[in-house]
């Protein structure tokens, strides 16, 4: 396999609750973007700080709505102005006569929070809701001091997965 394909081989289970940010990360005031199992993704959150997650992606041009701004609980895309709910379904067009186009909705990704994270599921979404979070009970920050830091490594995930999980580092 050619070095630069190595992405298409890595599996990656979409039927499952990951880590998206720190509830701390992601507000009403800014779009934030991540790269989650390789694909782009925009989080942020509406005026009853729920917190939202969708393809970073507009389908109009394909602009990263992540580089737009919150409006009214909207992302609004850079390039267009269209703007998408906490759904993905367009709710706003600033263009002509201000008709809706029926097929623009970014991917809409359930998300919950605990554990002082905003967790995502890139799977099907009917099955989202009858899975639970990981219990991470030690993680509450309401029970426990938990750090909000990040240690970058330069490495592949399976590499450190590998290491966090050597009992011998303990």
């Amino acid at each position: 396999m050619a070095r630069s394909n190595w992405r298409l081989a890595v599996p990656y289970l979409l039927n499952a609750w990951y880590v998206a940010a720190l509830s701390s990360e992601v507000t009403a005031d800014a779009p934030l973007a991540r790269t989650l199992l390789d694909e782009p993704v925009v989080l942020y959150r509406v005026a009853g700080g729920h917190a939202v997650a969708l393809a970073d992606r507009c389908p109009h041009r394909f602009a990263p709505l992540s580089r737009g701004r919150v409006v009214d609980g909207a992302l609004e895309c850079p390039y267009h102005g269209l703007r998408f709910g906490a759904e993905g379904r367009c709710v706003f067009n600033p263009h002509g006569d201000g008709r809706v186009p029926a097929r623009a909705e970014a991917r809409h990704y359930p998300v919950r929070e605990r554990y002082g994270a905003i967790w995502f599921w890139p799977g099907d979404p009917q099955r989202a809701s009858n899975t639970p979070l990981p219990a991470f009970d030690y993680l509450d920050p309401q029970e426990n001091f938990t750090s909000e830091r990040y240690l970058h490594t330069h490495a592949n995930y399976q590499l450190s997965a590998d290491n966090l999980l050597d009992l011998s580092h303990f």
